[in-house]
């Protein structure tokens, strides 16, 4: 493996957006197709199946006439394509569209009148495209109680609170109508409420207080036809794993110099009496006291922001970045439910919406199904709305908080576990961070460099990958303890100590990543966000580790980044660009004549290697649950043909294991915001003129963009056998396309 050092002396280069990138149109679309013979017999059968639906609605329809109700169109996998989407069958039917389910689940609601309307279109209409629409349905269902909770009323109950999520339909109409019934009903009742209102008015109720009188009522309103889902209001905890006394004092910790950027921490809060960090908190916002807190948890975390490398002896593997604290005392070290730190969240942010970096080290159960938890839904409309980036920790799985207890899971892995990402780590505009080891013994249970036994995995909903990173949390020992591999943090009691979880993981990207954040923010040229700071983040990881195959990236993602610097300069072998894109659909953005090293080409052919990430924010619908991401881009690195581009770079993705899971890959997995592709060519590739390409596509029944979609999109070229020449040939190659260019960072990391 070739010893790569990132040098002052070598800056990534930022390629700003230029309208000349945007080139031809894109004319080709797919269309209907017909998957199965639609005779007589399948149009009974269907017409059967809508009737049935209706019957078992029947109550609803009784109760509340003038509502919708709603009905699942499951589509065949193969047929998941928004262009066989049956949306004819939909408009001849006078159906509102509801949003999704599942992968293969489209959502319709209907009235009375529009069941007669649908019927009809199944048994007789003979048009291709109605043909083509019931041929895309493999079944029709209803909505019924059963789908909208998992739980009894009686378990509903015993949780005190709950969240309502309502149905949002196209129809403005509709959707006014559904809400003030909703209302009505929780006022009849005499149930405690409050209102959330999510992106695109999606409505969730917050119902408070229950008890076991309230069975009734909670039966009443799982009857209610415009309810899409019931569930309990989640708990989130520290994710705070075992600790021990360590060797060390915590004097070591030097004081703050200045300039050093600031990452709030959303915790259990610091502790007045670890006076080691005193110095470095800037501020306090104070939600919780003791006894609710015992400060230990947002003490440790802290400590690995302002210095992680120093307390643990300066291992190689820490970076030297450094950050000062604001902290926000906000979650109970017993837990908090996801309504109330929601609260809290918000009214921390709306005070410090300067700071740029948060950390979350927290973590309720894993995301249910495929569908995006709605804690994780309002961190990305948090980070939207504000400009801010969230780490968040991406769960620890601890097999002895089973009855009885799980195994252990080792490496390679071997088995299967509960072990999936926990919420809101999911989020897709958030940094998500799982666990590495940095040490090892003859008692530890993983080696140097292997996930931590308790590091939970991805993929997050419908295959979306997750985590983004790794970094160290600390080892664990037999029998599931701390020891001599553990991360040493300093606690409460101004003590240093041992201790593991992937808590422990995120905080040091967070550091790194407001560090990258500052050293950005002296560049005129260049708008600093979430997107950019993120794809640097899982570059500089891509740079500093090995390609993964598809099961290593559910538990490492991109791999562990080195450092600050190495997320913003290259070695002497590498030669990075970060281009900045504006994609408008039915549209391609392409930068042709694509400069590389001249020490690569080797007669006539590419010999080295090409890594590319890419990060963009895309539109989100809560209400559209396993496609609650609404756009996808589609990158192409390769060799240009005329017009024509053959891609030489694929992308780093899922594999499927049967028709669904391929399905969920291809309609969820790959419309992930954030794209790795990466490809080595030991034996060179014949090319005279290479390109970058991207262009976007939108779900069914998106709305047009308001504006172009930004892509931040970082490619490196490096050489397979550390050839210095590299970097010093890509600016010279660089400079030959006479391409708008700026140096990436005009400020350097602050490193003590």
């Amino acid at each position: 493996m070739v010893n790569r050092v990132s040098k002052k002396r070598n800056p990534f280069f930022h390629i700003p957006y230029n309208p000349r990138d945007l080139t031809g149109v894109e004319t080709k679309g797919g269309g209907g197709k017909l998957f199965v013979n639609v005779d007589e017999n399948y149009r009974v059968k269907l017409a059967n199946e809508l009737d049935s639906s209706f019957e078992a609605l029947s109550e609803e329809s009784r109760d509340y006439p003038e509502l919708l109700k709603t009905l699942v169109f499951k589509i065949r996998d193969e047929a998941i394509a928004k262009s066989h989407r049956p949306m004819t069958l939909a408009s001849d039917g006078n159906l509102e569209i509801a949003g999704h389910g599942k992968i293969n689940e489209m959502l319709v609601a209907a009235h009375s009148a529009s069941y007669r309307s649908l019927k009809t279109a199944i048994l007789n209409r003979q048009t291709k495209a109605i043909k083509n629409n019931l041929s895309a349905i493999e079944s029709i269902e209803p909505w019924t109680a059963e789908r909208k909770t998992s739980l009894s009323s009686d378990e509903l109950v015993r949780m005190k609170s709950i969240y309502v999520r309502l149905f949002r339909y196209n129809g403005d109409d509709a959707n006014q109508k559904n809400i003030d019934a909703f209302r009505e009903i929780l006022d009849e009742e005499g149930l405690m409420y409050d209102e959330i209102i999510q992106p695109r008015n999606s409505f969730i109720f917050n119902i408070k207080e229950l008890s076991t009188n309230d069975k009734v009522s909670i039966d009443k309103l799982l009857k209610f036809p415009g309810v899409k889902s019931a569930y309990p209001v989640p708990i989130v905890i520290p994710e705070q794993t075992d600790y021990l006394n360590a060797q060390g004092n915590s004097e070591i910790l030097p004081p703050p110099v200045n300039g050093l950027p600031i990452v709030a921490v959303f915790d259990t809060g610091v502790s007045n009496a670890a006076t080691a960090l005193s110095p470095w908190i800037v501020g306090n916002d104070l939600y919780v006291l003791p006894p609710e807190t015992d400060y230990e948890h947002g003490t440790m975390v802290s400590s690995l922001i302002i210095n992680s490398r120093k307390i643990n002896n300066n291992h190689s593997w820490l970076p030297d970045s450094q950050s000062r604290i604001y902290n926000v005392c906000a979650l109970e070290s017993a837990g908090s439910d996801t309504a109330l730190l929601t609260e809290r969240l918000k009214a921390a942010i709306a005070k410090r919406p300067d700071i740029k970096v948060w950390n979350l080290s927290l973590g309720g159960g894993s995301y249910k199904n495929e569908e995006f938890s709605d804690f994780a839904i309002e961190l990305d409309h948090l980070s939207d709305q504000y400009g801010v980036l969230f780490v968040v920790a991406s769960g620890n799985y601890i097999p002895y908080n089973y009855n009885p207890p799980l195994s252990v899971r080792r490496w390679p892995v071997n088995g299967t576990y509960p072990d999936l990402l926990s919420s809101p780590s999911e989020s897709v505009r958030s940094l998500t961070v799982g666990s590495i080891a940095h040490l090892e013994t003859h008692d530890s249970y993983v080696k140097v460099g292997e996930p931590t036994p308790y590091s939970r995995r991805g993929p997050g909903p419908v295959f979306t990958p997750k985590p983004d990173v790794v970094h160290l949390g600390g080892g664990v020992h037999q029998a599931w303890c701390s020891g001599n591999t553990s991360l040493n943090v300093i606690g409460p009691d101004n003590r240093v100590y041992g201790g593991f979880g992937t808590s422990f993981s995120a905080p040091i990207i967070s550091s790194m990543a407001a560090n990258t954040w500052r050293s950005l923010e002296g560049n005129p040229n260049i708008s600093v966000s979430p997107s950019l700071v993120k794809a640097l983040i899982i570059h500089a990881a891509q740079l500093n580790s090995p390609k993964y195959d598809a099961t290593e990236r559910r538990y490492y993602g991109a791999g562990r980044p080195q450092g600050v610097l190495e997320s913003l300069y290259d070695s002497d072998d590498s030669f990075t660009l970060v281009f900045q894109a504006s994609l408008i659909p039915n549209m391609k953005w392409r930068k042709s004549n694509y400069p590389i090293p001249q020490c690569l080409i080797q007669d006539g052919k590419f010999k080295g290697e090409i890594i590319i990430t890419a990060s963009y924010n895309p539109p989100l619908d809560p209400n559209a649950g396993s496609e609650y991401v609404r756009a996808n881009v589609e990158l192409s690195f390769g060799v240009l043909d005329g017009e024509s581009m053959k891609g030489k770079v694929p992308m780093e993705g899922e594999k499927g294991s049967s028709g669904y899971e391929s399905a969920q890959i291809e309609h969820g997995g790959k419309w992930s915001p954030v794209k790795i592709h990466r490809q080595r060519f030991p034996n060179g590739i014949s090319g005279d003129v290479w390109g970058l390409q991207a262009k976007v596509m939108l779900r069914a029944n998106e709305p047009v963009l308001p504006n172009p979609l930004d892509v931040n999109i970082i490619v490196t070229i490096r050489s397979l056998d550390g050839n210095n020449s590299v970097h010093s040939d890509g600016i010279r190659a660089l400079d030959a396309t006479n391409w708008i260019k700026n140096q990436l960072s005009n400020q350097l990391p602050i490193n003590v």
